[in-house]
């Protein structure tokens, strides 16, 4: 299924952008390394893929391996788990973004802050997922939850097993960049669950096919609620985390995506797509 197109772009931009950061960050020349995965939407084929920065070294493929917390990026499960319960939640349900404090079964108590540190009170769900405001994410998941926010990443297509924990809503959740785009391939599908997928079919020395791999695909979430979901992901793009990508792309080009970070910045992820 590769593009030889895109897999050429990314093996020329990744090295690149990486030397920029590096020197705009004052980081010692090849101390941050990457990973990329791009996939169809409608058929969920891999059309390129890369597991590092320097193509050479295939030792350790990030894309597959790099099993790393996703911060962030777990928040568009917890806001679908809401919007798949109409009677409650719509895009204009106020949340509460306040202070939490929340026992753990040590005896400790958790209590996550905004990424500024700064409260915003009640606020429009659609605006909570735009700006990823901590605190009325874990307040919406734990009205929700944890074990719907957990049925949810399920039908996304994870198949892994994901602790009920609160800091589960804030993306306490270690997976790889493979295993995210899954995740994503199902939201960009409309809630049709398509496996991802590398080989069409293998070919004899004649050419003739010995087997072909055919599209899989179940639908797993209700399209209305990922709909509304895939809307509310093109605001993040357009003036939520990810604004910065709008000013790269034409404004007739909609992008709908979400951005993650892990504490100190050790990681940062982006998940975007389009029709």
């Amino acid at each position: 299924t590769l593009n030889t197109l895109y897999q050429d772009i990314v093996e020329r931009t990744l090295p690149k952008r990486l030397a920029r950061l590096e020197k705009y960050k004052k980081l010692s020349v090849g101390s941050l390394q990457t990973a990329a995965v791009i996939t169809s939407v409608e058929t969920g084929e891999v059309l390129a893929l890369a597991g590092g920065r320097d193509k050479a070294s295939n030792d350790f493929n990030r894309a597959l391996d790099a099993v790393r917390p996703i911060g962030s990026l777990v928040k568009p499960a917890v806001y679908l788990t809401a919007i798949m319960k109409p009677e409650k939640y719509n895009s204009l349900t106020l949340l509460e973004d306040k202070p939490i404090s929340l026992k753990q079964n040590d005896g400790s108590y958790w209590q996550p802050k905004n990424y500024d540190e700064v409260t915003h009170g009640n606020i429009a769900l659609h605006t909570a997922l735009a700006k990823s405001y901590n605190l009325a994410t874990v307040h919406l998941g734990m009205h929700l939850g944890l074990n719907e926010v957990v049925k949810t990443l399920h039908s996304l297509g994870l198949k892994t097993d994901i602790p009920e924990y609160p800091s589960l809503l804030l993306g306490a959740l270690d997976l790889s960049p493979f295993q995210v785009t899954q995740m994503y391939q199902t939201l960009a599908s409309g809630g049709f669950l398509v496996p991802l997928r590398t080989i069409k079919e293998v070919l004899d020395k004649k050419g003739k096919p010995i087997q072909r791999y055919g599209l899989e695909l179940e639908q797993t979430l209700e399209s209305r609620s990922v709909f509304i979901i895939r809307y509310l992901l093109t605001e993040v793009a357009s003036s939520g985390t990810a604004r910065s990508i709008a000013a790269r792309l034409p404004a007739f080009l909609p992008l709908a995506g979400k951005t993650g970070t892990t504490n100190g910045l050790r990681d940062s992820w982006f998940v975007g797509f389009g029709d």
